[in-house]
């Protein structure tokens, strides 16, 4: 039998995490930002401009492979542009970015005459805030979380468990300890659907229970908002 929680667990305080390390060198991103930047600083003419414009598409093009490998974000709107899947999950302010690209294609294609240098700079530290915001979520993915009411729980409290097959997230385990009207056997706005639970009874208040997350768009999106995104330290 299917059971139902409020989503609003999401909201909880974050009390520990478990992370996997993903092998991604972030260290390459910043190679190609760098020889961008070199170029902005040693202006001579427009070519090192709209040189600095094209490694700056690089380095978004390299993270956005990174992380897409890592967590395959593209699959939740197949037919949306990437960033703005990206400024959806909160991940990245789209808008600067677009205009990166914008910038580059229309030097590359409609021959541009590039040679905006402030601009080139606001980029550069674009990318540079896309990068550092993106660096420990391409190094490490939390691959678990716990939650809980109150940042200070006691044993009596109500807590959470979320464990995740892997950043993709094609199977997402949930357990807790919970007061027994936590579970509803009915839907209702804003539920989560948890299918293969099973409950044990822990005493006349509180049950603890397993199950699996029945996957949408929407509970993927607030999966990934909270564990793999908006994630704080241990």
């Amino acid at each position: 039998m299917n059971y139902f929680i409020s989503q609003e667990i999401f909201n909880w305080y974050n009390l520990s995490s478990t992370q996997n390390y993903n092998g991604e060198n972030i260290k390459e991103c910043y190679d190609y930002l760098n020889h961008a930047e070199s170029l902005i600083v040693d202006f001579k003419d427009k070519f090192h401009v709209q040189d600095a414009i094209r490694n700056l598409k690089v380095v978004v093009d390299k993270r956005i492979k990174q992380i897409e490998r890592v967590y395959d974000f593209k699959s939740y709107f197949p037919k949306q542009h990437i960033l703005e899947t990206y400024k959806e999950l909160g991940i990245v302010k789209g808008f600067v970015i677009k205009k990166l690209f914008t910038i580059r294609n229309d030097i590359e294609h409609n021959e541009l005459d590039y040679s905006d240098v402030e601009q080139c700079h606001d980029l550069l530290d674009t990318v540079w805030y896309f990068l550092k915001s993106t660096d420990e979520m391409v190094y490490t993915a939390n691959t678990g979380i716990e939650v809980a009411e109150d940042d200070d729980i006691e044993d009596e409290e109500p807590w959470v468990g979320i464990d995740i097959d892997s950043p993709k997230m094609k199977d997402v385990e949930i357990r807790g300890k919970v007061n027994k009207d936590f579970l509803s056997k009915e839907s209702f706005e804003n539920a989560i659907e948890i299918e293969n639970v099973e409950i044990k009874e822990v005493d006349e208040e509180r049950i603890y229970f397993t199950g699996n997350i029945v996957l949408t768009n929407n509970t993927k999106i607030l999966i990934a908002k909270k564990i793999f995104i908006n994630r704080t330290p241990n």
